[in-house]
């Protein structure tokens, strides 16, 4: 398919007339909100400003998310072209509104994937991923779980199919982001099996708050969501993270371990495990209105026993980057995978424009220097145009 790209200058056109859409305060808020609620991390968002069924304590939510791409530069494979998709539709149920079952929720979601296989193997062959929907072709129920909240919600417990980078090693300025690696790092999700998009899996969460800023939680899973068997030799994922959530910043770190049998270059490990670190930091107010914040990941494994050795990205985040641009939102990251011949490295610049209630564009251009961690690969450029339709 050949990639409408004059499209991209239209969409820029727009989102820098101010007429096209009317300010709201307080919408990265409700923006990350709305992310965490509907499990829809790393791979699009339903829009905050999404049109709801909401009668009875029953929420209803659907969106349609595109990605049009295009390899500019670089690359072993002829393919420059590609486009791929997501249908989200999720479902909420409070509890007390229904049955006066106070702290309840009933989440349940289904997802439509189109595009075919992991689309940056076949236009640049990268290791990271340059867009966060890309998965095989399926219709799915992707999650459904129930959680309860106790001691006014200082404490809360969710099992049933999840998806766990809902809950863990989340990061609200780099969710931003298309390429992968910004919504959970390589050396844990491709290190080792985990009920991460596209691929959930069962699970059970706890979660617990002592002081104001201040929360524990953690969470047992399926060993290998792909096979959506739970069998003692596919182990458990086990995870667990710590952190402080402040109106100026958050900090997060976390342990995982999955408990199977691991098998690399030759050797037999009993198991394999990681340690991760994440700072969301607010730096200042401008004058025009505009929030600048950057943001930090970091992940570590034990390099004898995993093929992405470790994991560095870190951004600057502008909320409000324009004036009379109130909802939009500007960045530019860094993801850096090491691997045991060298590293993979993505630069992405990204504008997410609210163009209407039921509208966003989001371009982005990604230049991945050595793809997959080969030294002797060029540097690819790839740009991509999502779009996203709230129904």
């Amino acid at each position: 398919m050949k990639t409408p790209w004059r499209v991209i200058a239209l969409a820029l056109l727009c989102c820098l007339n101010p007429d096209m859409a009317s300010g709201q305060t307080g919408l990265l808020h409700d923006f990350f909100s709305t992310q965490r609620e509907s499990s829809v991390h790393g791979h699009g968002t339903v829009s905050p400003r999404a049109p709801t069924l909401h009668q009875d304590g029953v929420t209803i939510q659907a969106s349609y998310t595109g990605d049009m791409m295009r390899r500019f530069s670089g690359g072993t494979v002829s393919r420059r072209d590609s486009y791929l998709d997501n249908l989200d539709l999720s479902m909420t149920l409070d509890t007390e509104k229904m049955m006066q079952w106070p702290g309840g929720t009933l989440f349940i979601y289904g997802l439509r994937n189109r595009g075919g296989l992991p689309n940056g193997q076949h236009l640049i062959g990268d290791l990271q991923g340059i867009s966060n929907i890309e998965a095989p072709n399926r219709l799915k129920l992707y999650e459904a779980w129930y959680r309860q909240r106790f001691a006014h919600d200082r404490a809360s417990l969710l099992f049933g199919l999840h998806n766990m980078n809902s809950e863990f090693y989340v990061s609200n300025y780099a969710s931003l982001f298309l390429n992968s690696s910004f919504g959970i790092g390589p050396e844990l999700s491709l290190n080792v099996p985990n009920p991460t998009y596209p691929s959930t899996g069962m699970g059970v969460m706890g979660r617990a708050r002592p002081f104001k800023h201040w929360y524990l939680q953690g969470g047992i899973y399926d060993g290998d969501p792909g096979t959506h068997l739970l069998r003692s030799s596919e182990g458990k994922l086990i995870i667990l993270e710590n952190g402080i959530a402040r109106e100026n910043g958050s900090y997060k770190l976390g342990y995982w371990r999955h408990t199977a049998s691991k098998t690399y270059q030759g050797r037999t490990f009993a198991n394999d495990y990681g340690v991760y670190a994440l700072v969301d930091q607010r730096l200042f107010h401008t004058q025009s209105g505009a929030v600048i914040g950057v943001f930090v990941q970091w992940g570590w494994v034990p390099k004898a026993r995993n093929e992405v050795t470790g994991y560095l990205g870190t951004g600057l985040h502008i909320h409000a980057p324009f004036p009379g641009r109130d909802e939009d939102e500007l960045g530019i990251a860094v993801a850096r995978a090491g691997t045991h011949q060298s590293a993979e490295t993505t630069v992405e610049l990204t504008y997410r424009a609210v163009v209407t209630s039921w509208l966003t564009l989001q371009p982005s251009l990604q230049w991945v220097h050595h793809p997959n961690g080969d030294p002797s690969v060029k540097a690819v450029t790839v740009g991509l145009l999502r779009f996203q339709v709230t129904l």
